[in-house]
């Protein structure tokens, strides 16, 4: 079939984007391409210049119900829904411009070619271009984008395809807003007549595999999972079955897969990674190698699970060899990969103070791995969870602190998997994270690992190169908070990465702060003396945690300006600025009082006074230096 222009497409035809495919993913730079190519078609020899817009594959369907009394074609699209939506979408906010100036039955049925349908009594509609039934992003659709009144949709918590499809509304309302009627017209012309698409149909699914596999919407390539439900189709329709279960194991497909897109996407500012997830899952269904699978051995191992003959290929680990394909393992495979999603979206968007503390120390995939288990098998039992969670959060925490980690990384891929496959429970859980917890703590370990931090001679020193720092700034200023009576936060943990870490008397010090700091290398030899500044300024006690933004603000300034700006910010800097002066006897009291807070917070951590200076201030003649300060 040679290719057809856009009244052509729409003229007997009727679209539906698949539940099973991936929402509406264009953005910016799709919608400028699209626009610019548009608008650099030329007039030559009586007409607009034909413009290939690309192939677009479609697979038969019907009708649904209330659909069946328009005598139309219905098609679902396979391949092209990206550049469909979005020019079906500018299509909508170029008829919408009233000052087209088409008469009104010229304007009717121009929406009747290419927007919708009214039957006889003029209630029902049928959209030439529509989701499917199941997908949650039809009625939004048709509501926001097509604003139909007749159809209800909240506008509140947009998943990001549906964020999407407003931007890219807004887009071209704001490119055709400035335009006058005769742009308006030009425009139209070129986009039903010029634009040029090349219509391939399928018939066998064994073809809807290839198309899968070899696609690519401008720059969009499939990801494995889009990849992999193909794949599960190609095979389920070679299965020696009956045609109605053959049927119903592709429903169970299309349903698990459109239930996985659905809460990937569910936060509007982005999807979740795909191919993570896919990772992650695998990981606990099948035992790889490392802790994880890779993305890319994910793909490579699910591809050997899911091919003609699996049983040429390692089950896992753990010996034995892949069980063929049946319907039963790809019924389990993606029963057990759909219900994974909902938790799997809900522990990036929780609530759950313990959970965002611990993402926030750690949010590799193993971790999130384990919250994912727990949720899923234990979810009920609220009290237990919040122990278990409790827990994790004391172990991250430890691991960040030098000297007294507690365990490596493949610790929490394998309570995932003995966990998802019920080897263990719970109680189990908990019992062994006591026994890590309860790990003895040898100070002189501690505190030499955090003296070497002051031996770097580029880059940050001492207790600002601690990884953990922030999240500890994060956590003292909690405790502050309760110190001061108040229950109100001055930063969230939600705001961890618009914080920054300040030095109070900073780095490159200039005349505002020499005297504090030569009051603490006066008595030195000369020698120790350069070093002794870098312990000062790099100490426990110096470090605060600001908003983001102050700390340019702030700079070099003296105290007072300082102080002032202090007043008004976080707990950590609201009990600085009660100082009346800063040095370094301000900064031996209050990093005494912190490491105070951490004895508390770390489980076994007991420190003396002595221990607690060299900690501090690494040196024995550095300690000296404070000792007046204890008389």
């Amino acid at each position: 079939m040679s290719a057809i222009n856009l009244t052509e497409l729409f003229s007997t035809r009727v679209f539906r984007i698949p539940d099973y495919q991936r929402g509406y993913s264009w953005g910016e730079k799709q919608w400028v391409e699209l626009w610019d190519d548009i608008d650099e078609i030329q007039f030559e020899n009586g007409e607009f210049k034909k413009h290939y817009t690309g192939t677009i594959y479609l697979e038969k369907s019907n009708p649904e119900n209330a659909e069946q009394w328009l005598n139309s074609s219905f098609f679902n699209v396979v391949d092209g829904q990206q550049r469909l939506t979005t020019i079906c979408v500018l299509l909508f906010e170029l008829l919408n411009r009233t000052e087209l100036g088409y008469a009104e039955k010229k304007r009717d049925k121009l929406i009747e070619t290419f927007i919708y349908e009214s039957n006889i009594s003029g209630e029902s509609r049928v959209y030439k271009f529509n989701y499917s039934e199941l997908n949650q992003s039809r009625s939004f659709l048709l509501s926001a984008i097509f604003e139909d009144e007749n159809v209800i949709h909240s506008s509140q918590n947009l998943n990001h395809y549906q964020n999407n499809l407003l931007s890219a509304k807004e887009f071209f309302q704001n490119k055709l807003k400035n335009l006058d009627f005769a742009d308006l017209e030009v425009l139209f012309v070129k986009l039903t007549t010029a634009l040029q698409f090349d219509l391939r149909f399928i018939e066998k699914d064994l073809d809807v595999q290839a198309v899968f596999e070899t696609m690519n919407n401008r720059g969009k390539p499939l990801s494995t999972l889009e990849k992999l439900k193909n794949r599960l189709i190609y095979l389920t329709e070679k299965l020696d079955s009956p045609i109605e279960d053959k049927r119903k194991l592709r429903g169970i497909i299309n349903d698990g897969w459109g239930q996985i897109y659905t809460h990937l996407a569910s936060n509007s500012s982005a999807i979740l990674p795909e191919d993570e997830f896919l990772s992650a899952h695998l990981s606990l269904y099948r035992r790889p190698t490392e802790s994880t699978f890779s993305e890319n051995t994910a793909e490579v191992k699910v591809f050997q699970m899911f091919c003609n003959k699996p049983e040429k290929y390692d089950l896992d680990e753990t010996g034995g060899k892949e069980p063929p394909i049946s319907y039963s393992k790809i019924k389990e495979y993606v029963v057990k990969i759909a219900q994974l999603a909902p938790i799997w979206s809900e522990i990036h968007h929780s609530k759950n103070q313990w959970v965002r503390r611990i993402l926030t120390l750690d949010s590799r995939k193993e971790v999130k791995m384990f919250l994912a288990v727990l949720f899923l098998n234990y979810k009920q039992e609220e009290e237990q969870v919040q122990v278990v969670l409790s827990r994790i959060e004391q172990i991250l925490f430890r691991n960040k602190i030098p000297g007294i980690w507690l365990m490596d990384e493949r610790t929490f891929a394998n309570w995932s998997r003995e966990l998802y496959a019920k080897e263990i429970d719970i109680d189990a859980i908990v019992a062994i994270q006591n026994e890590i917890i309860n790990t003895p703590i040898v100070n002189s370990k501690l505190i030499q690992s955090f003296n070497s931090l002051f031996a770097y001679e580029r880059g940050a020193k001492g207790y600002h190169r601690w990884s953990g720092l922030k999240y500890f700034l994060f956590e003292y200023e909690v405790w502050l908070m309760k110190k001061a009576k108040e229950v109100d936060e001055k930063i969230s943990i939600l705001e961890f990465m618009d914080t920054t870490i300040e030095h109070v008397i900073p780095q490159q010090y200039q005349e505002h702060w020499r005297k504090e700091v030569d009051a603490f290398t006066e008595e030195l030899v000369e020698d120790e003396q350069e070093q002794a500044r870098k312990v000062l300024i790099n100490s426990l006690g110096n470090l605060t945690l600001l908003k983001h933004g102050k700390n340019s603000s702030l700079g070099n300034r003296n105290w007072k300006s300082k102080q002032e700006r202090f007043e008004t910010g976080s707990y950590n800097e609201i009990f600085i600025s009660r100082e009346p002066k800063w040095g370094q006897e301000e900064i031996l009291r209050r990093g005494l009082e912190m490491l105070g807070f951490l004895q508390q917070k770390v489980q076994g951590l007991e420190l003396n006074k002595n221990e607690m200076m060299e900690l501090l201030f690494s040196k024995p003649s550095l300690m000296n230096q404070m000792e007046r300060y204890f008389e």
